[in-house]
């Protein structure tokens, strides 16, 4: 669990504000929660979604050029940044469910995604639950069959106490309801699982672009592996000497053309043909 707590403070810490403002801020109710957004951009919708302990903010280097192509929705999801703290009844099923009624609200019927470790396993719960609501999905650190305790040891745990000084004070700029809020996205009896078959992940339609670090510290490359294998309209691509963010810094232009071009081929092939 320290790894994970490292990898936090690395991530997290490394986060900056690019300043460029939404078109739309909004607050939505969906499932007795508020579940807070932006947009940005025209086109068709792309949504993207964040890791534990993040919020939309994540985004903020990458919206300016995802925005040039499509309509961006960033969420905070549930429990994180603006949007309604956790209750001990909180699951990724329930999360994606929050999703499926922020589309609704918004009257998408099917959108593109990308999804960052608690966002690409919330995505992949949701494309497996509405096979028809997702088009085209990025999953970065995800996996379909895992247990957040499984990172947890009787010798090896963190809670709010541990946490050091100055992740906290970062945090509390990012989760706007207070300790309270901070403290429930630590705790480790949270119900953070994921449990899908094989025979779901075939089910699932969307074309599907996974991407790993070869040195994911948290779930191993192997979870990228076995999601490809089994997700039928599947790309994998795995990045070397990168852990279980491998987008950030020197990897994020190319991460951003690469995705660009695999949510958006034929504006790609249009290009191609111009030259």
């Amino acid at each position: 669990m320290k790894t994970i707590l490292s990898l936090f403070l690395i991530i997290f810490l490394a986060e900056q504000s690019y300043g460029q403002l939404p078109k739309k801020t909004d607050t939505v109710r969906v499932n007795d929660i508020d579940l807070y957004y932006e947009v940005y951009g025209e086109g068709k919708p792309l949504l993207l979604l964040h890791g534990w302990t993040q919020s939309s903010q994540f985004w903020s280097a990458y919206i300016p050029d995802y925005a040039k192509t499509f309509e961006v929705y960033a969420v905070d999801l549930r429990g994180h940044g603006r949007s309604t703290p956790l209750a001990k009844d909180f699951s990724i099923k329930k999360t994606a469910d929050d999703l499926i009624a922020l589309l609704d609200h918004l009257s998408l019927k099917k959108v593109k995604a990308i999804g960052l470790s608690f966002g690409g396993i919330t995505l992949l719960q949701l494309a497996s639950l509405h096979p028809n609501r997702v088009e085209a999905m990025v999953l970065i650190g995800a996996a379909h069959n895992y247990s957040g305790k499984d990172n947890n040891t009787l010798d090896d745990k963190f809670n709010f106490d541990d946490l050091p000084a100055q992740f906290i004070e970062q945090l509390k700029k990012t989760h706007v309801h207070g300790d309270p809020q901070i403290k429930a996205l630590f705790d480790p009896e949270l119900n953070y699982e994921i449990r899908l078959s094989d025979e779901s992940l075939r089910a699932i339609k969307a074309k599907t672009l996974v991407v790993s670090g070869d040195r994911d510290e948290i779930l191993g490359v192997q979870a990228a592996f076995a999601l490809h294998a089994h997700l039928p309209h599947s790309s994998l691509w795995v990045l070397p000497d990168q852990g279980h963010i491998p987008i950030n810094d020197t990897n994020r232009s190319n991460f951003i053309a690469t995705t660009l071009a695999f949510l958006d081929p034929d504006k790609e092939e249009n290009s191609t043909d111009k030259n």
